[in-house]
């Protein structure tokens, strides 16, 4: 990952301009939830998610990044949170994540990092329980200079891959979905 994405990633101005607990209740991550945070970079929404869940709950930080997945573990160890299982693992693979019991998922500004969207999200489709849902906000690519993803593409993918979008929005910059698989 670029310096640049790098420093907006682990900004402390990012909060005002996302606010993680908003995003964890727009998708209804609740208590003993299982959630998975697909590229989880430094923890933005990972830690966050730990207090959502809590002791009952579980949440898979995931990443390809040894750098990022150190910082989450000595934070988590920090804070003295069991709830957090930090794995090594490319979004199309999400090895360790064990099947059918992930209640929320998401790839927060992550989706465009996955080197094969649709396996990832067929992957993804067997590690939800039924009423699961992912979460995915992302760049638009043709706007920042083809880094992130074309919202089109995607929403087709979710749908070939056993999902239905349940939302959507496309602003600016950036674009988000909600889904369900079906």
């Amino acid at each position: 990952m670029g310096g640049c994405e790098s420093a907006v990633i682990g900004s402390p101005l990012r909060r005002l301009l996302q606010n993680p607990f908003k995003i964890l209740a727009e998708i209804g991550l609740s208590s003993m939830h299982r959630f998975l945070d697909v590229g989880c970079g430094k923890g933005f929404l990972t830690f966050p998610a730990a207090s959502v869940v809590g002791e009952k709950g579980v949440v898979y930080a995931v990443d390809v990044s040894e750098e990022y997945l150190e910082i989450v573990k000595r934070r988590a160890a920090a804070l003295g949170l069991d709830n957090i299982k930090v794995l090594k693992t490319a979004g199309e693979d999400l090895d360790g994540v064990p099947n059918h019991v992930i209640n929320r998922a998401a790839y927060l500004f992550s989706l465009h990092h996955v080197s094969d969207i649709r396996k990832s999200l067929e992957t993804l489709r067997s590690k939800l329980v039924d009423d699961g849902l992912v979460y995915v906000l992302d760049p638009i690519g043709s706007r920042l200079l083809g880094h992130g993803t074309n919202p089109r593409h995607v929403l087709t993918i979710l749908e070939e891959t056993g999902y239905k979008v349940i939302g959507f929005r496309k602003g600016v910059l950036f674009w988000k979905a909600l889904a369900k698989p079906v």
